[in-house]
Formats: structure tokens, sequence, C-alpha cells
């Protein structure tokens, strides 16, 4: 058998109304479906890339020592659409944990209302890592464009 890719991911939130915001009105995802306690979300790729599943405010989050999920990645078109997600993230206020040039991909990193990690990406051409030994051995210093 061979998978074709990552069909979706769903994630346990606390409050459906701030991770909507978050998905929706900061990084710009479509919201496509809803049911009770859930909500569903399009980034173009699929019937739906990301959904949401409401647990309430009494639900706690992971430690950090214990195995799971360590981040997923949502995958922008290029540089300036990654520097436009960028930038609308400061101005929401986003904190930023981190951006990188992982030699294949270049991205940033921040977290939703529940602490989930999410990379923001584009990746990078094949034939300017196609060659590399190992292209997954290094990160470099990365930021992504400040100004459109």
């Amino acid at each position: 058998m061979h998978f074709r890719g990552i069909n979706h991911v769903v994630l346990k939130v606390r409050d459906l109304t701030a991770s909507d915001h978050f998905y929706r009105e900061v990084l710009g995802l479509e919201r496509v479906g809803e049911r009770s306690g859930m909500l569903f979300y399009t980034a173009g790729g699929h019937h739906h890339d990301l959904a949401l599943v409401e647990l309430g405010a009494h639900a706690m989050s992971p430690p950090d020592d214990q195995t799971g999920l360590f981040h997923f990645c949502l995958d922008v078109p290029g540089e300036a659409a990654l520097g436009e997600l960028y930038r609308r993230c400061k101005s929401a206020g986003v904190p930023i944990l981190g951006s990188v040039d992982h030699t294949i991909m270049r991205a940033f990193y921040v977290r939703d209302p529940d602490g989930h990690v999410v990379e923001l990406g584009f990746d990078v051409p094949k034939d300017e890592w196609v060659n590399l030994p190992n292209p997954f051995l290094e990160d470099h210093a990365y930021l992504p464009p400040l100004k459109s």
C-alpha cells in the first residue's frame, strides 16, 4: 500500500470560540463545517484539513515530557505568503516561538489558544537541496519578510 499524505488532523480544545478565532481570523483557514462540539476547516487541500473537538474549560494540557503531538505544519504557497502570515500573527498579538530555515522548508512557529504548536511554512524548491547528502542535518537562522 502507498499513502498519498496526511488527510487531516483533529485537535482537542477547551473553547471552540477562542480556537475558531485563532484558526479562522488569525491564520485564515476557511471553516467548512460544524456539528455539536466540533468545527472543521480547510486550507484548500481536502474536504477538511483540520478539525477541532471541544472538551470544555476543565480539559488539561499534557505535560511537555509526555509523548504525543509535537507540532503540525500548515503549508503556505511561498515566502511572501509566509511573511504576510507572520505580520498578521504579530499584529494579532500571537507570540512567535521562533523562525527557522530547515533547508527543505522555511517556517515559523506559534501556539494556538490551547498550547498546540503550529508550524507555518513553505517548501524550498527541491533543486536547492536535493544534492545535499543529508538536507535534514542542520537548521539555519531565518526571518520571514517583514514588509510586503
